[in-house]
């Protein structure tokens, strides 16, 4: 019993591991911080892998730090290991998990427990789709009444002349429409990749003008979320609503969570964007 107690006091004394989140439900593009800690005897020494989250974690968060990890002392030869995450989810759910792999404290092997998160996109059920009236010509002006109209017959025979002769002309000038489709592909082969953020954003921007001038639905006024229930109120078909949902979901995660794509993903994304709009083009969508 002596040597029993006394190989029990020479054993290292346990780490304690906790993780906390700062909420439990976001929505999709939002983030959440996670703080990983770890207490026990000094000094500390933490290796921390590579991967940091587990493979089924992985696949439904992107995890970075934020700042560095800190060592703090605490009583009775003791000290504590804090590292602060930025999480952002890639899917719904409810909850999601974040596990978390092991880490190593003093050569021993320490697990994070899981932290659990109730992802939702947040969409309005009851979005409304405002109609697109097409804009109208100028009422013809109503005639002055005039006391005695004999003197002024010619003159507003002459007026209403010059009135339908300008109206005639500038008709005329009157650079033709250009179809949304054909609008769109030109404004996205503008597009130059290599400026960054302000590239993913004009793709955004184009397709939901593309979206606004073809569908007539207020896709600028939208989010991604509300656009694609209107869309389904529209009875657009799956393979458009799917893809558009893509294309619009990445450049939301480049401009809300910092997920920007590099260079060849930007390519990419300019390239699947016009390919969405061919596909539209073919089909005809629905209107």
């Amino acid at each position: 019993m002596l040597a029993l107690a006394l190989l029990a006091l020479a054993q290292p004394p346990a780490v304690r591991a906790d993780a906390t989140a700062d909420r439990t439900a976001c929505a999709l593009s939002e983030s959440v911080r996670v703080t990983l800690s770890l207490e026990g005897p000094a000094p500390l020494r933490v290796e921390v892998p590579k991967m940091l989250l587990t493979a089924d974690a992985d696949s439904a968060w992107r995890v970075r730090p934020d700042g560095e990890a800190r060592v703090t002392a605490l009583p009775n030869n003791r000290e504590r290991w804090e590292q602060r995450l930025r999480l952002d989810p890639y899917v719904e759910g409810a909850p999601l998990v974040a596990s978390f792999a092991p880490v190593k404290a003093n050569g021993q092997a320490v697990e994070f427990p899981a932290v659990r998160v109730t992802v939702e996109k947040k969409v309005s059920a009851n979005t409304a789709v405002l109609p697109v009236t097409p804009p109208e010509d100028p009422p013809a002006p109503p005639p002055v009444p005039r006391a005695n109209p004999r003197p002024y017959v010619a003159a507003g025979v002459a007026l209403v002349c010059f009135a339908l002769a300008f109206v005639v002309w500038r008709r005329a000038r009157r650079v033709p429409a250009v179809p949304p489709l054909e609008w769109a592909r030109a404004e996205l082969a503008r597009v130059r990749p290599e400026d960054g953020p302000p590239a993913v954003a004009r793709v955004a921007e184009v397709l939901r003008a593309f979206v606004e001038r073809h569908f007539g639905a207020p896709a600028t006024k939208l989010t991604t979320n509300e656009l694609l229930a209107a869309a389904a109120q529209q009875g657009w078909p799956v393979e458009q609503a799917d893809a558009l949902r893509g294309l619009l979901d990445e450049c939301d995660r480049a401009k809300f969570a910092g997920d920007l794509p590099d260079d060849d993903g930007r390519r990419g994304l300019v390239r699947r964007a016009g390919d969405w709009l061919n596909d539209v083009g073919r089909a005809a969508g629905p209107r």
